[in-house]
């Protein structure tokens, strides 16, 4: 008998289902970010329901509705659809980069591919503290909407314990034994 190292990924396996969900993530927001910039450039700032929280939020932060600013404010309206542009080209260029690393490190057993998915994932989500935070300080009421912003976290950390959980069977399952 000889004991070979081999990795063999296989998508029915909870390393699989990390890597199905990590792609997802990636294809989701890459899509978002061709989706929200052609929404905004054809109907203005408030064609997708709000820039960086909900619609109602947005506006009160800004002291009118995002429909009223398209309406009335087209300098102000080009400004934010223009920096919703470069939020967005950061988002496709994360979702490139996610895909990237899960395709070809994490499929092929990488652990360090794991671990940059999971906190380049979560990382987004940080900055949602202090913008929260801004909101608050300026006065604006923070309803639930706010917090689905957040939703996503617990599911990125389940996807990464489940794909250690995977990555770790995989590779006891890669050095057994096997017969020549």
């Amino acid at each position: 008998m000889n004991v070979q190292s081999r990795f063999l990924f296989r998508w029915r396996s909870r390393l699989g289902i990390a890597v199905a969900l990590f792609v997802a993530w990636g294809v989701l927001n890459a899509s978002l970010a061709i989706f929200v910039p052609a929404s905004l450039h054809r109907g203005g700032v408030g064609a997708v329901g709000g820039l960086v929280m909900a619609a109602p939020m947005d506006g009160m932060l800004l002291g009118r509705s995002l429909d009223d600013i398209g309406r009335s404010d087209p300098r102000l309206n080009s400004y934010l659809v223009t920096f919703m542009d470069t939020m967005c080209a950061q988002m496709m260029s994360f979702a490139i980069l996610l895909v990237g690393v899960t395709w070809f490190g994490l499929r092929r057993g990488q652990a360090w591919a794991l671990w940059f998915a999971a906190a380049a994932s979560i990382a987004t989500f940080v900055y949602y503290v202090p913008i929260v935070a801004e909101f608050s300080r300026m006065g604006v009421l923070i309803d639930a909407s706010a917090l689905v912003t957040f939703s996503p976290i617990p599911v990125i950390l389940i996807v990464a314990a489940v794909g250690w959980s995977g990555l770790r069977a995989e590779r006891a399952r890669s050095t057994e034994p096997q017969s020549v």
